[in-house]
């Protein structure tokens, strides 16, 4: 229940009022949020603390178990999709004055979780977003598998395994359930591996049509390419960090996680190379630094902020001598989508695309290619390298 406070209505609300325009938002700012998350998280908490003030309770004695009551009192008739960000900012005040307690985990799977986590961190180093993915389908399938039954493996049926298919068919799209199926079918290879149930479970994992559904991102012709270049404003230091950054995307072919990770000493200049980090499965690899890039990036550090951190593209404005996430380098490329018109584009991916079809097109095979790009297949490679005419490649039929 709820703790009341002694004071008066008036005396209560004005107290957490104060809080949250106080204390609470100094907390938010230094956290880096954004000044319009505040405001948002602000508002809809003004109006908790005025609805608890009315029944006689204080904001600052909430606990987590209060959230759904008050969420359903503040928003009633609202979509659970609709409340879910006023939701975050309850959590942040419950972060704010220390009653935020993280729900306990599942320990029934847990030491799976952990164990596949720890092998998907330090075996493959894939990426956090990705570890964080597969945690979450693969408890959403443990959760369906062993609810209210004994953890054994030797129960699991193949049947089992289809009928979560279709019933992630039910909620998802075709591309959605197969890139869970595939989640689950590395995590039974891994159970087996350490002697918890059959490779046969593995190989029993289905994988759902998806006919005329699979598309690849539409790539950037060179008038395209140029335009998308000359859209940033040379003259500011955020222009020209964030060219230096398209750059790299676009003529190097990086990923925006490897851009976040790089470092200023990565850069070698004498040999006009760049060592790109380690990201997702690739253990790092040597490019060659080419002229208009090196350029670009000279240009970028001579008005670069003074800064201790070692990561080489840092903030400027709000977020000033902090590194950037690969976040705020997709979003730098969206705003730059914007400024060119390119409707409904948005990521960076497309640029990485765009880089290796124009490799190929100039008569780049297929594992050089592979090589630039940091992938261990070369199968991986074939599905970035698009021709965009395949006319001259068509040979007359024989007579």
């Amino acid at each position: 229940m709820l703790r009341k406070s002694n004071v008066t209505h008036s005396a209560r609300l004005n107290t957490d009022l104060k809080r949250i325009d106080g204390g609470f938002t100094d907390y938010l700012r230094h956290r880096h949020t954004a000044a319009f998350t505040i405001a948002f998280y602000c508002r809809f908490l003004r109006k908790v603390a005025r609805y608890l003030a009315k029944r006689g309770r204080c904001a600052v004695m909430l606990q987590r178990r209060d959230v759904p009551r008050i969420m359903r009192g503040c928003l009633p008739g609202w979509k659970a999709v609709s409340r879910k960000s006023r939701q975050s900012g309850l959590f942040q005040w419950l972060r704010f004055i220390g009653r935020f307690h993280e729900p306990a985990p599942c320990t029934r799977w847990q030491k799976w979780l952990e164990a596949y986590e720890h092998f998907l961190r330090v075996d493959r180093a894939l990426a956090d977003c990705t570890r964080a993915a597969a945690h979450h389908a693969l408890n959403q399938y443990l959760s369906w598998q062993f609810r209210g039954r004994p953890l054994r493996w030797d129960s699991v049926q193949a049947e089992d395994l289809r009928r979560y298919a279709v019933l992630r068919c039910r909620v998802l799209s075709p591309k959605s359930v197969n890139d869970t199926l595939s989640i689950l079918r590395q995590f039974l290879r891994f159970m087996h591996l350490r002697g918890k149930c059959s490779p046969r479970l593995a190989l029993a994992v289905p994988t759902v049509a998806d006919f005329g559904h699979q598309r690849l991102p539409e790539i950037l012709s060179e008038g395209q390419r140029r335009k998308l270049l000359a859209a940033f404003d040379r003259k500011s230091n955020q222009g020209r960090r964030d060219y230096a950054i398209a750059v790299c995307l676009i003529d190097l072919g990086l990923r925006a996680v490897e851009v976040s990770r790089l470092r200023v000493d990565n850069i070698n200049w004498r040999l006009k190379s760049l060592t790109v980090p380690a990201a997702k499965t690739s253990p790092g690899r040597q490019l060659p630094l080419p002229a208009h890039v090196a350029s670009a990036l000279r240009n970028y550090l001579r008005h670069r902020p003074h800064t201790d951190v070692a990561q080489l593209f840092i903030g400027q404005t709000r977020l000033r001598g902090r590194a950037l996430t690969s976040c705020a380098i997709a979003a730098a490329m969206d705003r730059a989508y914007r400024r060119c018109g390119f409707a409904g584009w948005y990521g960076t991916h497309r640029l990485r695309h765009s880089f290796a079809t124009r490799l190929f097109a100039r008569g780049a095979t297929t594992k050089e290619i592979a090589d630039l790009l940091g992938h261990r297949l070369v199968a991986t490679t074939d599905h970035y390298t698009q021709a965009d005419d395949l006319r001259p490649l068509a040979q007359p039929w024989p007579i």
